[in-house]
Order: structure tokens, then sequence, then C-alpha cells
């Protein structure tokens, strides 16, 4: 009597809860959505926690994952080394990290505000001496965990006060990012070229597909340099229409397009596993 085999299996990591601040239970339900959308295709789906991820990668076609921190990335981009797949790679993810992104930017003719990039012990003088001007202070690897970790300074003292509260927390690098006027957009993809929506924060409907086209391009170059394939991020609009990247995220929670988003990421991961469901 013939066995049938059984069905693939896909691992969903959940988020690191100390970088989704209070977003905990937006990044977990569109990971649950997604898996849920492999369910009723017939891959079975299990989850793990990317505070807790064992040194071993556990057997399974591939893994879904929206880890951030040091910690986990490297433990996962050592299970890809023992042939693991991975959504989004951990190299790629790292190279979301601000520390990375001008210059990958510039190399991708992807518009990007200045950014200049500081050791924390040593920008206290730096900035005593030669303060960039009014801009954003942001720390420069993982994304924010809290408010503190990305404040507009318009002056020396106002920086100064932000850069001796990074080193309270210790955070140990941080990027001045020149302050750009203009009307910010907020996007989310999964590609290439699958899925592209975008919006102001304060419209709850998306922009029309004339607006976003441009978006989508500039969105798309982004993604592509870093090797994300589900992404989100942050544009400015200046005065002239011109769109400027100013951040690049990887696996947002996609909190205003979860459905349409997670019935994508379905279809990608079926496609990049070459499941035929």
């Amino acid at each position: 009597m013939a066995h049938s085999s059984p069905s693939p299996l896909i691992y969903g990591i959940y988020r690191e809860k100390a970088l989704s601040p209070g977003k905990v239970e937006a990044d977990a339900a569109i990971l649950e959505a997604v898996l849920a959308g492999l369910r009723a295709r017939g891959v079975r789906g299990a989850t793990l926690t990317a505070d807790d991820l064992p040194e071993n990668p556990p057997p399974a076609l591939g893994f879904l994952h929206l880890a951030q921190g040091p910690a986990a990335l490297a433990r996962l981009a050592a299970w890809e080394a023992q042939g693991a797949r991975l959504i989004n790679p951990p190299q790629a993810v790292r190279r979301c990290w601000r520390r990375h992104l001008p210059g990958i930017m510039a190399q991708a003719d992807v518009p990007y505000p200045e950014t200049r990039l500081f050791a924390t012990a040593a920008a206290e003088g730096l900035f005593a001496r030669d303060f960039p001007g009014p801009g954003w202070l942001k720390r420069a690897e993982v994304h924010a965990e809290g408010p503190g970790d990305v404040v507009r300074v318009h002056t020396r003292e106002e920086a100064l006060a932000v850069l001796r509260d990074f080193q309270r927390r210790g955070i140990d690098a941080l990027v001045w990012q020149e302050h750009l006027a203009g009307r910010e957009v907020k996007f989310y993809g999964v590609g290439p070229g699958r899925f592209f929506w975008a919006a102001f924060p304060d419209d709850p409907e998306p922009l029309p597909p004339k607006m976003a086209a441009p978006l989508a391009g500039l969105a798309a170059r982004a993604a592509r340099a870093v090797g994300v394939s589900v992404f989100g991020g942050d544009v400015i609009l200046l005065a002239d229409g011109r769109p400027v990247l100013i951040d690049l995220n990887d696996w947002p929670s996609f909190s205003r397009c979860r459905e349409a988003a997670a019935r994508e990421i379905v279809q990608h991961v079926c496609d990049a596993f070459h499941l035929d469901t």
C-alpha cells in the first residue's frame, strides 16, 4: 500500500518583542495571515520566536522571518549556511540598517537624504566642534525600539541631549540625517513587481495609480539593491513632486493592507519555494 508523503512544512518566525514597539500584535498578524494562507493550500505551518531560536534549523522547506536584531540574524545566517531557505535573507535585512543604506542607495541611483554615520562615543566631541545642523538623529542599526530612537533636532544643544540619551542606553552608533521638507508617504511591497501599496499616513485610501507608479519604481530599485522581497518604507515627496526614500524596512506589519498583502506574500512564497499547490 502506497503512503503519501507529508505536506511541506514552513516555519514562521516572530519578530523580537523589543523590536516591535507597539506593534507586537500587528507584526504577528501578518505572519499568521500568511501561514493561514499557506495552510489553505496544503502547506503545514509552525512558528518560532526570534528571541529563542535553536542552534540548528529544524527540518523544513523554508522559513519566513521577521527577525531584525543582530543575535537573531547571526543565528539565521548560520542556518542559511547549513542550507536553510529564508525570506528575507539575513544579510538583506542587515542592509536595511541605516548605517548601510546611504551607500547602497547611492549605487542603486535611489534618491536618499544626506546621512552621516557616527560612533556614539565620539559624536559628542564632534558635535561640539562641528554640528551638522538641524536634522534627525537615528540609531544606526535596527529600526526604532521606541520614539527616542528617531528624534528630530534643531540645535546643537538638542542634539547633544539626544546623544547622551543614546549613550545612556548603550546605543553605540547613530546617524545624522538631513530633514527634507515635503509630504511623507508610507509604502508596502512584495516583489519583484508583485504588489505595491502606498498612502499618506493620515489618509486611509491608497494613492491613485498615476501618483503611486513612480514610487513603486523607486521602492523596487531600493528593495532589489538590498535584496529584500517583502518590504516597506517611507518616502518624502518634495515640493516639485520628486520622491526621496528615507527608510526601507524588511517585512513590516502591512497593517494598512494586510489582507491583500498576505495573499500576495503567499503566492510569492509558493513561487520562491517552488510549491505546486
